[in-house]
């Protein structure tokens, strides 16, 4: 009986979603040969970070690691400067989509000097006191505040605006694409890729202010031509499956803009995309779009349902501008800001349980876990393979990729334990307790926060040199 009473009440749900589907209308694209906003010119040396999806753990580790980030000194031209004055774009999914906006729109100005002396400048210091702060509040429970204030109660759909209204209303102000392109023009911000995933056709949604042709790394001639270099031999009917194949593989890898949809999102609430990037049915979401003049209805996601690290985006927009065909940037760095769930806690709860649908009331993504370790799995081999084939990928001198896990912070006995936690925690306990922070829109316990932060200060500090060397040219 209680599983039908859950099933009804589950069916009941999606049945007044769709009865109250809420439509967010594009105007048409003024002019398809053109971006709706102008390309910005490209750096030699890209710097990218990829914050991954994860609720609030992974904003508020986000928000540890780009204050530990902004404290790294790189050395160029005589000149020393902080890290986060060389980011060019930010990628993220979402809950890193919530800390990478924030970062974007809140952040000091370029004038406003990163670093005083030792340590960070006072506008610095206050603007992460903020950031880590910020990024801890129940949006949860304010979410749901407005579904009941606006009627909006047992409409996931709905939801997604909810936590919309939640984010305007304490940090982003009703800023929309045109205002943070602004920032973005005057260098007061990197540029942001915001990653949401099209459930009409399982590609990626890249919500940007970067032109789709910076997407449109077409990989299919070369990686031909590098087999055809290496000796591969194509019949006509071998050639014609290959290519039919491949060109399948790169639609869906390749992500579609709003322009692709024949949208213009200058008048997009920021808030709104970080709550497209952030849905996750049939909790929260997804956002349905639809562009003036068109007839097609785009649903919008969760970002992270293939990748959710948000370096796939940050990825194809590298090879494309490192493409010594376009004579463009020379150099890139990608540095992976991870707080995703591990995939393997709750395994030893399983291996005991003779309850195996016990696992979604502690963990309802855990198949799209599954799905998504699986995938990054295959891509990591894809990529190491290709570059030890020298296939078409640049060397580790022109592309790296350093990762920033929240688990592989180190810490040992005699660590001070960080404020919030109780005294006595052991290094066993510490490293339990944050593997098993929730993935929610809050921060349930202080010491969880605390610990996250503290967390990301350690991951830089065991990367720190490997980013310097990179980036640091040779004395």
């Amino acid at each position: 009986m209680k599983f039908i009473s859950v099933a009804l009440s589950m069916s009941l749900i999606l049945l007044l979603t769709g009865c109250f589907a809420k439509i967010h209308s594009l105007p048409a694209h003024p002019d398809k040969n053109s971006p709706v906003f102008a390309p910005l010119p490209d750096r030699e040396t890209l710097v990218g970070l990829a914050i991954s999806g994860g609720g609030s753990r992974a904003a508020t580790f986000a928000a540890g690691a780009l204050e530990a980030l902004a404290t790294v000194r790189i050395t160029d031209g005589g000149q020393e400067r902080s890290l986060l004055e060389m980011v060019t774009h930010m990628s993220s999914v979402s809950g890193g989509s919530l800390a990478t906006a924030y970062y974007a729109v809140k952040k000091p100005a370029k004038f406003e000097a990163v670093m005083a002396g030792d340590g960070l400048s006072p506008a610095y210091q206050q603007f992460f006191t903020s950031f880590k702060e910020d990024m801890q509040l129940n949006f949860q429970l304010r979410a749901l505040g407005r579904q009941v204030a606006n009627f909006r109660v047992a409409n996931p759909t709905k939801l997604a605006y909810s936590f919309a209204d939640v984010w305007d209303a304490n940090f982003f102000d009703g800023m929309t694409f045109s205002g943070l392109y602004e920032r973005e023009r005057r260098g007061d911000a990197p540029q942001i890729i915001l990653n949401g995933t099209i459930y009409n056709s399982g590609r990626r949604l890249v919500l940007t202010t970067l032109p789709p042709s910076d997407f449109a790394y077409d990989f299919t001639k070369e990686l031909r031509a590098k087999l055809v270099a290496k000796g591969q031999q194509f019949t006509p009917e071998g050639k014609a499956s290959f290519d039919k194949s491949v060109e399948r593989a790169k639609n869906q890898f390749l992500p579609q803009t709003f322009e692709d949809l024949a949208g213009d999102h200058r008048g997009l609430p920021v808030s709104l995309a970080v709550a497209t990037s952030a849905s996750f049915p049939p909790v929260v979401g997804p956002v349905t779009y639809q562009a003036a003049g068109t007839n097609t209805y785009t649903h919008v996601g969760d970002g992270g349902l293939f990748d959710n690290l948000g370096t796939e985006s940050l990825t194809t927009l590298f090879l494309n501008k490192l493409n010594p065909a376009r004579l463009a940037a020379k150099r890139g760095l990608i540095i992976v800001i991870d707080a995703s769930y591990p995939f393997d806690e709750g395994g030893a709860d399983l291996n005991t349980s003779e309850k195996g649908f016990e696992v979604f009331a502690h963990d309802p993504s855990r198949i799209v876990g599954i799905m998504e370790e699986r995938a990054n799995a295959y891509q990591a081999m894809l990529w190491h393979s290709l570059r030890a084939e020298g296939a078409f990928l640049p060397d580790y001198d022109h592309l790296k990729l350093i990762i920033l896990r929240y688990t592989d912070s180190e810490w040992a006995q005699n660590d001070p334990i960080p404020a919030g936690c109780p005294s006595t925690m052991t290094v066993e306990a510490i490293k339990k307790t944050i593997r098993q922070v929730p993935t929610l829109f809050k921060i349930e316990d202080t010491c969880h926060g605390a610990l996250l932060i503290a967390a990301a200060q350690k991951v830089v500090k065991k990367q720190q040199q490997r980013i310097v060397n990179f980036l640091q040219p040779a004395p």
